[in-house]
């Protein structure tokens, strides 16, 4: 009999307000089981070079979005619209919001008593003390207590932390990769339609989200449409460029 494998660790996505921060940490871009949505304003023209260069490493785990107008908080609706989107299309996900405004956390409360794992973490190292509570000072009973999904001060342990340090009693097929997951069938259908139209594919996300939500059935709304496009997204068969413009990988 084979031995089971492993299940998969939860992904934790992380949206950047680069617009607030103004900072990007690029040791923290390369972790494992994490995705990035970095939110730029458009004033944000520049980036620092070692951090482009870790994204450029870990291109299909970062994702460039620029706010397309500027204005008291409007990077911040888009942030709020790219969260949902991702929690749409990956429910048991952990979701984290890289901001120093506190105008945030009404959003993070509402969101857990939907029973989503969120938080807000000030800055990227609050980020990191969250995911590596040893080097933060945080005693690991502690770490491990806080861990409900509708905690108020944290979520549960980091899983990348988990991940890279096994129980030393556990099989060593614990810290082996775990499988990637498995797409759901809205999202297959919708890449065996794009793999059969190579020469006829949407060119831009709007037009990809309808011909999605058209896959998926007359009784799909734009919302299951936008859920599919994500996922295939984040299993890195497509990406936008800034000007929305899609790339297929399939």
């Amino acid at each position: 009999m084979n031995p089971e494998s492993p299940p998969s660790l939860p992904v934790n996505h992380v949206f950047v307000d680069f617009e607030n921060l103004k900072t990007i940490d690029g040791d923290t871009l390369g972790r494992k089981n994490f995705t990035f949505h970095l939110i730029l304003g458009p004033t944000n023209k520049t980036l620092p070079v070692e951090a482009v260069a870790r994204m450029m490493e870990n291109a299909q785990a970062v994702t460039l979005v620029r706010s397309p107008k500027s204005g008291k908080n409007a990077a911040d609706f888009v942030l709020a619209y790219y969260l949902g989107q991702a929690a749409a299309a990956d429910p048991k996900g952990y979701f984290h919001i890289l901001s120093a405004d506190e105008g945030f956390d009404s959003l993070v409360e509402l969101l857990r008593s939907r029973k989503m794992k969120v938080k807000r973490h000030g800055t990227w190292d609050d980020l990191k003390a969250w995911i590596e509570p040893k080097t933060a000072g945080i005693p690991e009973a502690a770490a491990a207590r806080g861990a409900g999904p509708g905690s108020p001060s944290s979520l549960p342990a980091a899983p990348a932390a988990v991940a890279s340090a096994p129980a030393r009693s556990a099989p060593a097929a614990v810290a082996a990769v775990p499988a990637k997951k498995a797409l759901s069938p809205g999202a297959e259908k919708l890449l065996e339609n794009l793999k059969k139209s190579a020469k006829n594919r949407p060119k831009k996300r709007p037009t990809l989200v309808s011909h999605a939500k058209s896959s998926l059935g007359k009784n799909a709304t734009d919302a299951q449409g936008e859920a599919v496009v994500a996922e295939l997204q984040k299993a890195g068969k497509l990406k936008f460029n800034e000007k929305g413009a899609v790339e297929y990988r399939v």
